[in-house]
């Protein structure tokens, strides 16, 4: 087993590209770092590694079993270690999870037949879930929402306000993965001071649970299907079955889209899951916040930045918001 190199090398790429068509497998541009095992000069299996996420595992029919597979997974996990990550995550069909099972990995959720989600991790999921059983606050009216915050907008003021209004408690959930405009940290600070003077309120990171659409995966997925129906599928089966659960959290917040097509299926999505029963959660849209004459968004702030136009971000963002990104210039 040894690395390939399908970005760079144009043969390797060829040779994945027949092993993941005759697995009816899609390739993924989003990989750091892929393996493979020949037998002469046929590939017959490889899988890649974006960051600690496993994706496109393929092995030619007639080298499944046990061996091939779990020489491949002991080069991935090693290479996964090296890069100091202490968890590996992987999503799969759920007709493999015996075999993700047999090496270590646990199931976090399912959507059906089409995808299953899967971690290997000393500290994981049940730590985090443990962690965040300590802040559980006690009351039938608990609310949350989840925030991406890239950055900080008076529009997600204006939710959290609305939340913390209709809510006993509001837990707010900022997004952890390092995929955007702004970093983990800074984008978490930016909502801490933005709500520093609200009582009745919970900040929480979410780890690696619920997922950005930069780094989901769909190369196992058949082609009629909807990448974001399943996506916001699983985020909502975890956040209802798991994270919602272990704080009695009953509403979740989100601001309406009418425009942007991803989002309202992201919303409806949640709507439909969250409806059913038990742990019946129920989704809240509200208005998006304006300006005199334009809806706030954080696409417009990041737009003004890009631009070099910091002042113009003012109608836009908490003075909290300005002022810590002025002090990163």
């Amino acid at each position: 087993m040894f690395k390939i190199y399908p970005k760079l090398i144009k043969k390797d790429k060829e040779d994945l590209l027949k092993l993941l068509h005759d697995q009816n497998i899609n390739f993924e541009e989003n990989i750091d770092t892929t393996f493979g095992q020949y037998e002469g000069d046929k590939l017959v299996a490889s899988a890649s590694i974006y960051k600690n996420i496993i994706k496109c595992v393929a092995i030619d029919d007639s080298y499944k079993g046990g061996a091939v597979f779990n020489s491949l997974m002991t080069s991935i996990l090693n290479e996964i270690h090296e890069k100091n990550f202490d968890k590996a995550f992987v999503y799969t069909k759920p007709v493999y999870e015996n075999s993700f099972s047999s090496i270590g990995f646990e199931k976090i959720e399912e959507v059906g037949t089409d995808l299953i989600f899967m971690e290997r991790a000393h500290h994981g999921f049940k730590t985090y879930l443990y962690n965040l059983e300590k802040e559980k606050v006690p009351g039938d009216n608990i609310g949350a929402v989840v925030l991406n915050a890239n950055p900080f907008t008076l529009g997600h003021r204006h939710l959290i306000e609305y939340g913390k209004a209709h809510s006993d408690h509001l837990h707010i959930f900022v997004v952890s993965e390092d995929e955007s405009y702004f970093n983990t940290e800074d984008r978490f600070n930016m909502v801490k001071l933005g709500t520093s003077d609200l009582a009745n309120i919970s900040l929480h990171r979410t780890d690696n649970y619920l997922i950005s659409s930069a780094t989901f995966p769909s190369y196992f997925l058949d082609e009629d299907k909807s990448v974001t129906k399943i996506q916001a599928s699983l985020d909502a089966k975890i956040f209802k079955h798991h994270i919602a659960k272990v704080l009695n959290i009953k509403k979740r917040f989100v601001g309406e889209e009418k425009t942007d097509q991803t989002t309202n299926i992201y919303n409806q999505t949640m709507k439909e899951i969250f409806e059913k029963e038990p742990n019946r959660i129920e989704l809240i849209e509200i208005p998006r916040k304006k300006t005199s004459d334009e809806t706030i968004s954080a696409s417009k702030v990041r737009a003004f930045l890009r631009d070099g136009k910091l002042e113009k971000i003012k109608g836009f963002v908490p003075e909290t918001t300005y002022n810590y990104i002025k002090n990163m210039s």
